[in-house]
């Protein structure tokens, strides 16, 4: 009679523990969503590297020379957190607010929030392109400054991004696939849908770790279905791309900083 409840009791134990929920199954993080990323887009990001060599990296730094004084930015590519370093102020983005030093006043006209992560997003063409919550539809190919090129029309879901309502058209050479030219409108400031597009030129890369990055950006006008007028070109110096994450204290918004809140429309 003691042997069978010694026996009943020990079942019982293995029961409970079968039972318990395993804590690290329970808190872990949901898979990464399966994106069906249209073909002619595909072959882009793979003239370019391809999404998996993008994705093993972790920090991004670049410099351009803007007004006769230099301008170094650094993202962590993981958490999109990211740092403006320029004589006259600093810009950081904090994972949740967009902080600049000495005060907004020392930036001038416009936004530092919108303006934080400006140059990276076209900087890091087609990749960020790649992100979640993103619509495809490839266009009929058209021909731009005498080169044929399949276009990608990109649009956003409700509530991405500081400006959802954005919209890009990439244009994808039909021969290399590279990245030619991408328009893209501006709502930021207002709140609405774009009607007028502007235009950026890509037409010189660089290789680093694997990846195709731009080593020149030309914006241009764009109006009547044609490139205009160029409006600036920024020339990208000391570009490096690695797995290793930057130091999480470089976004920290420092004592004194002023935050530039997102505009609510």
């Amino acid at each position: 009679m003691q042997n069978s409840c010694i026996f009943f009791l020990l079942v019982s134990v293995l029961c409970i523990l079968g039972c318990k929920p395993n804590p690290t199954e329970q808190n872990s993080p949901d898979p990464a969503p399966v994106i069906d990323y249209p073909t002619a887009f595909l072959q882009g990001l793979d003239a370019h590297g391809g999404l998996d060599t993008w994705k093993k990296q972790g920090s991004l730094q670049y410099s351009f020379v803007k007004n006769n004084k230099k301008e170094t930015q650094t993202i962590d590519l993981i958490s999109r957190q990211c740092r403006i370093d320029y004589p006259d102020w600093n810009i950081g983005f904090d994972g949740q607010e967009v902080w600049v030093t000495p005060k907004k006043e020392a930036f001038g006209s416009g936004s530092p929030r919108f303006y934080h992560n400006l140059y990276f997003y076209f900087f890091a063409m087609p990749f960020v392109l790649a992100d979640p919550g993103i619509q495809y539809e490839v266009l009929e190919k058209d021909s731009l400054n005498g080169q044929l090129y399949t276009p990608v029309k990109i649009q956003f879901d409700q509530g991405v991004g500081d400006a959802p309502k954005d919209e890009y058209i990439a244009y994808f050479d039909v021969n290399n696939h590279r990245l030619g030219a991408l328009l893209y409108t501006v709502t930021y400031y207002s709140g609405r849908q774009g009607t007028r597009f502007n235009a950026l030129i890509y037409d010189n890369w660089v290789e680093i770790n694997g990846l195709l990055l731009p080593a020149s950006l030309k914006g241009y006008t764009y109006e009547n279905e044609k490139i205009g007028d160029k409006r600036y070109e920024l020339q990208f110096e000391n570009i490096t791309i690695h797995p290793q994450r930057p130091d999480p204290a470089l976004f920290m918004r420092p004592k004194g900083a002023e935050v530039d809140s997102l505009i609510k429309h």
